[in-house]
């Protein structure tokens, strides 16, 4: 069950990334380098670079490393739709770094979090813990389907609700690492080894979208192979 006590956080990206930010950490968009492999809209990147954070610790949206409460996001249903023409890969390559609040609190690093889409005008942004209960909707991160409905038109964007971390995430941070099937296991810890890192890693078919047909991971999305757990 998803909630506000001590909620887990995730960001996903594409495999390949994974050496840079396991040297330097997942860095704020205005602070990464050229060289990734991008998974996200230029036009609303842009966006994220002008729309300004109310409060303390201020600057942009793109000043902050996002992160979602739930997994399987607009934004990847978006990717899977074939709408981010700028991703040139499928969702079987991307890889969810995840943590949880608590272990961004005791980094000591500065976070804000809005309660939907935080490119949004409509965002509301808050900077205590106590302050999520009722600042995120759980209801929504626990379902599985998220579209609008005729009765509630912003069923998707409170499903886009973020945990901004101003600056870098260090690789400390992370917990662990989710992978959609045990053929990634393997591709997923090579990277690692190539920045001399390691991470557990554990197989999640359920936080992504149905496999494709003729996809490489096809016959494998029963997780075999790697860990599984409930996080």
């Amino acid at each position: 069950m998803i909630g506000p006590d001590d909620p887990w956080l995730m960001h996903f990206t594409h495999m390949d990334n994974l050496p840079g930010i396991a040297h330097a950490g997942l860095l704020a968009d205005n602070q990464r380098q050229r060289d990734v492999r991008e998974c996200g809209q230029p036009s609303i990147k842009e966006r994220r670079r002008r729309r300004g954070v109310p409060v303390p610790p201020g600057g942009v949206v793109a000043d902050y490393a996002p992160f979602y409460f739930a997994p399987r996001s607009p934004m990847l249903r978006s990717i899977v739709g074939g709408r981010v023409r700028q991703y040139d890969s499928d969702q079987t390559h991307l890889i969810y770094l995840v943590t949880r609040l608590s272990r961004v609190i005791d980094a000591g690093l500065a976070w804000v979090a809005t309660d939907r889409n935080a490119v949004l005008h409509t965002a509301r942004f808050a900077v205590e813990a106590v302050e999520l209960a009722d600042h995120i909707d759980w209801e929504i991160m626990n379902v599985r389907f998220w579209g609008n409905t005729p009765e509630d038109g912003s069923r998707r964007e409170r499903r886009m609700a973020e945990l901004l971390v101003h600056g870098t995430v260090p690789w400390p941070v992370f917990s662990h690492l989710v992978v959609c099937c045990s053929q990634r296991v393997g591709q997923v810890r090579d990277r690692l080894a190539e920045a001399g890192a390691t991470l557990r890693v554990i197989v999640k078919p359920d936080w992504y979208f149905e496999v494709p047909s003729g996809c490489s991971c096809q016959g494998a999305w029963d997780g075999e192979g790697g860990e599984t757990d409930d996080r």
